[in-house]
């Protein structure tokens, strides 16, 4: 499977590692003399006009092809000598300590005693919890965040609430480019799938030059991926696309398989259906004497760091993350997705040329297919600049190009039905090909073993009630909520415990509640 250099899916705009490094080194570093070198690779910096004089001297520029940064050096003569940024060698106005000193004057240093007694430095303002303080913004979650020409919703960003809206609020708003903060567990968490996806998959580094590059590279990672589920019953990593609400959000399921999680729980669940008619909401309709059709079946992955089961808190976000993954990927195998859509929402053109180094690296992968003398053309998702056209005086003229092109998939449109027929490949029945049994496997961190596998079916009705609650306050339609008091434990792992203004209110609840029992207790005992 190619790969292209790793974009942080937490992250608002789409840096890659190498950017966010340097990005860092230049937030902090900002007051250093020494000029900053990004070392990054399949990086194409791009051309940039010198910064005026009121710009900082090191600022950065996110650079649409490559995913490059390029570096804003100092503007004016200290640009165009590099050795005086830190040795000072080009000639400066002298100083006034300097002309006095030639001039034979006598040097006099003002009194600065009153003026520092009297300095009184600004205080940084207090956090009082409050979102009007805190947080002046009063523009939507999703207009500040996840509006274009910020990225996409994922599926994490719309499960995060089933743990804690108001905890997402803050990484949101108060962390570094609205991304969590990496803790240990979750480095060990993310090699402990990168070792799971080795075994299925060759990675290959690919270099893109364009964003049409990489998405198109993102197509091709989803036509292996089926074609080795084909191939071996099992695949890892499956990006896939769907919207919610109107809006276009992007996951990436861990395990897809044909092997079925648990005949034996599906068959007690159909029994049920005589008693429970409304059970059949969960399995897909069979027509009278229609053998049991193949099924692939959904599963994700949690690394827990201690050998125990995960409460029903713990299960929750990861059945949220199976329903939303089941639903998006049973619209794309019923083809019934909008790829132009998403290529709007990316601002992609469909019709712009793969660069020649993309498409000769794709085609030594996949050169079995990728020259056709044939060249079939498509009913579906026409290039644009393929047929004839129609001119105004009714003539037509061909816009084909004479020489003949034994080159496919130049661009998106022409791989679109490329995909759409793996697809159907896949899913041969359509929706009905996607198993509705979800299963979530919890694995012991250091060693990658299976603590529990936890099963249950899919849920439209429980996912739908849950979109609109969750959207609600991502349009700022109501504010985000903190946990209830049952779950309080989960405060003990938040990094904004200390400035939560929900638990702080319910500590002021919680008070005011037992002052009021004591007012009552010393009454009752008065009378």
């Amino acid at each position: 499977m190619a790969s292209l250099p790793t974009l942080d899916d937490d992250s608002d705009y789409e840096f890659s590692l190498e950017e966010e490094t340097l990005l860092s080194q230049l937030v902090t570093d900002h007051t250093t003399t020494q000029p900053i070198v990004p070392i990054a690779s399949a990086i194409i910096p791009n051309q940039v006009e010198t910064p005026p004089r009121s710009q900082p001297d090191h600022a950065f520029h996110d650079a649409q092809a490559g995913h490059g940064l390029a570096l804003k050096r100092p503007s004016g003569a200290w640009a165009k000598d590099p050795k005086s940024w830190s040795t000072g060698s080009l000639a400066e106005p002298p100083s006034a300590l300097e002309r006095a000193l030639r001039d034979d004057q006598v040097v006099s240093y003002p009194d600065l005693g009153k003026a520092l007694s009297a300095f009184v430095a600004p205080q940084a303002p207090t956090q009082t919890g409050t979102r009007s303080v805190a947080d002046p913004d009063t523009r939507s979650p999703l207009v500040r965040f996840r509006s274009f020409p910020k990225k996409p919703f994922s599926v994490s960003d719309l499960t995060a609430g089933s743990w804690c809206e108001l905890q997402y609020f803050y990484t949101l708003t108060r962390l570094p480019f609205g991304r969590k903060t990496r803790t240990v567990a979750m480095k060990e968490g993310t090699k402990l799938h990168k070792e799971l996806e080795d075994e299925v998959h060759t990675t290959v580094r690919v270099e893109v030059v364009s964003k049409e590059d990489a998405f198109g590279l993102k197509v091709w990672n989803l036509i292996q991926g089926l074609r080795t589920l084909r191939d071996t019953g099992l695949t890892r990593e499956l990006e896939v696309w769907g919207f919610v609400d109107g809006n276009l959000v992007n996951g990436v399921i861990d395990g897809l398989s044909y092997d079925h999680p648990d005949p034996e729980f599906e068959a007690e669940l159909r029994k049920s259906q005589e008693s429970q008619p409304s059970i059949t909401d969960y399995f897909a309709s069979q027509k009278p004497g229609m053998q049991r059709i193949p099924q692939i079946y959904l599963t994700d992955v949690k690394t827990r760091g201690k050998r125990s089961t995960a409460n029903a808190a713990q299960l929750r976000p990861a059945k949220v993350q199976l329903f939303l993954y089941h639903r998006f990927l049973s619209v794309m195998a019923a083809e019934k997705l909008d790829y132009l859509r998403i290529f709007r929402r990316y601002n992609l053109d469909p019709d712009e040329p793969f660069s020649d180094s993309f498409i000769a690296q794709i085609a030594s992968l996949h050169d079995d297919e990728f020259f056709d003398i044939d060249h079939p053309s498509h009913d579906e998702y026409v290039p644009k600049a393929s047929g004839s056209q129609q001119l105004a005086d009714g003539s037509q003229t061909s816009t084909v190009s004479s020489a003949p092109d034994f080159i496919k998939y130049r661009t998106l449109r022409e791989l679109l039905p490329l995909l759409v027929a793996e697809l159907k490949q896949t899913f041969p029945h359509g929706a009905d090909s996607v198993g509705r049994l979800l299963s979530v496997e919890y694995r012991y961190r250091a060693d990658g073993s299976l603590i529990d596998n936890r099963i249950f079916p899919m849920d439209d009705s429980a996912l739908d009630s849950y979109i609109g609650g969750t959207m609600q306050w991502w349009k700022a339609e109501r504010e985000p909520k903190g946990v209830q008091i049952e779950d309080a434990w989960k405060c003990l792992y938040c990094e904004f415990a200390e400035v939560c203004t929900w638990r702080k209110s319910m500590d002021e609840g919680r008070l005011r509640s037992s002052r009021e029992r004591l007012e009552v207790r010393r009454k009752n005992s008065g009378q």
